[in-house]
């Protein structure tokens, strides 16, 4: 969910609490309002009615439903105030029950005490709550327009420089030769972003070019003193007097300083999948790459006595480096014939949506899924660097495609999904 969106929830949220709180008041408030209204109504009716008796009219003809006068001229009340009560009684009207407002008191006129009940109707609490409800129903109604409104018309004026900005972002890329212009903004926080970003993608540029330029000249020097190496062996195996011993000695060297030279070669070759050197710019043809390849491998599982079969689907276009797509290929299939048993059997497929090899051979060393992590090795005493399937792994995340390694009844099988 995107910023805006939550930000307009979160208000709405916002304003329902308040308005909910505020209806309560309003309501309370306006029942208060009412009956202090009708309590004001009631006593101004009193002071009409207590001037009228005053003027001589007799007591019996003020009767009516609203209003009684009772004279209580035997007894002196204690108590003269007035009393406010809320009773029930017969709209007048209506003709049926209401709510009234009643007011008791006993007032002394010309020497002569009388009870006077005066009565009047009041608005109802349910209809003071339904009222109450409808204000603030319509007053939600009407802030919530002018936040969606106000939200994503205005507020995406206001955003629009983070978002260009995040733009900016999805398109920075360490191989290019300028960094991105953040636009121009007067937020100060956006400022702040830009200019945080910016030295941030300077930094990680510098970085990686300075890491870049340590891994090929580390990779290049290492080759160097390895070749020297590897060639002053040879001349010692041309040496005379060496003993069987010795000359075990030098070739377990050489085979070492090969291993070595391998490992800084493969090694580098996984840095450089990492920072996505190898962009692919045009499709190219799988199928085509896959066929010449199988050429070179198909002789090698001859010689190991492999029975070889294939099902390609011709003319599949795949957008990957051409050199990466060599090396996930011949990566899979060197593995199909290392790791095999006499006499097996070697199966390729290939169609639109994905790339499997399988094979025979021994139950690996670990769990499948974990061949694709570094220096993992199906054998122990595997004389491999371990790095094969986590360049086939590295190559299948830089592209997009999911790859897969199952072992199940001798038979070894590596899908890639495209």
């Amino acid at each position: 969910m995107k910023l805006l969106a939550k930000i307009t929830i979160l208000n709405l949220l916002l304003a329902l609490v308040a308005f909910g709180i505020g209806g309560i008041r309003v309501y309370h408030k306006f029942r208060y309002e009412v009956q202090r209204e009708t309590d004001f109504s009631l006593k101004e009716s009193l002071d009409e009615v207590e001037q009228i008796i005053r003027s001589g009219v007799p007591a019996t003809d003020l009767q009516s439903r609203m209003m009684s006068v009772v004279p209580t001229d035997s007894a002196i009340p204690a108590d003269l105030r007035n009393t406010f009560s809320d009773t029930i009684a017969i709209h007048p009207v209506l003709k049926h029950p209401e709510v009234f407002r009643k007011l008791s008191v006993t007032r002394n006129i010309g020497g002569h005490f009388y009870k006077f009940i005066l009565m009047n109707v009041v608005i109802e609490q349910s209809d003071i709550s339904r009222i109450s409800k409808n204000v603030v129903q319509d007053l939600f109604v009407v802030l919530g327009g002018i936040l969606l409104i106000f939200n994503f018309l205005f507020s995406r004026w206001l955003l629009d420089p983070f978002e260009k900005t995040l733009e900016r972002i999805k398109d920075f890329s360490l191989h290019a030769s300028e960094l991105p212009a953040f636009p121009a903004t007067t937020t100060t926080e956006f400022r702040q972003l830009n200019v945080f970003l910016a030295e941030m993608m300077l930094q990680i540029k510098n970085d990686y070019h300075a890491l870049k330029e340590f891994s090929e000249n580390a990779s290049h020097e290492i080759q160097t003193p390895l070749a020297v190496a590897s060639g002053k062996l040879e001349l010692l195996m041309e040496s005379p007097g060496l003993d069987d011993a010795q000359v075990q000695l030098v070739q377990e060297s050489q085979e070492s300083l090969l291993r070595l030279s391998k490992l800084g070669e493969a090694l580098l070759l996984l840095t450089k999948i990492e920072n996505q050197e190898f962009i692919p710019q045009t499709p190219v043809d799988f199928s085509a790459i896959l066929s010449a390849d199988l050429q070179i491998f198909g002789e090698l599982a001859d010689m190991k006595g492999l029975r070889f079969s294939t099902e390609i689907t011709p003319d599949i276009p795949l957008r990957i480096d051409s050199p990466l797509a060599h090396i996930l290929i011949g990566n899979l299939l060197k593995n199909a014939v290392r790791h095999n048993v006499p006499d097996g059997w070697i199966n390729v497929r290939l169609d639109p949506t994905r790339f499997v090899v399988s094979n025979t051979g021994p139950p690996p060393a670990v769990p499948t899924e974990r061949l694709f992590g570094r220096f993992q090795k199906s054998s122990q005493t595997d004389k491999s660097l371990g790095l094969g399937l986590a360049i086939v792994k590295k190559i299948c995340d830089v592209n997009g495609w999911n790859v897969h390694y199952t072992y199940e009844e001798g038979v070894h099988e590596v899908s890639v999904q495209f």
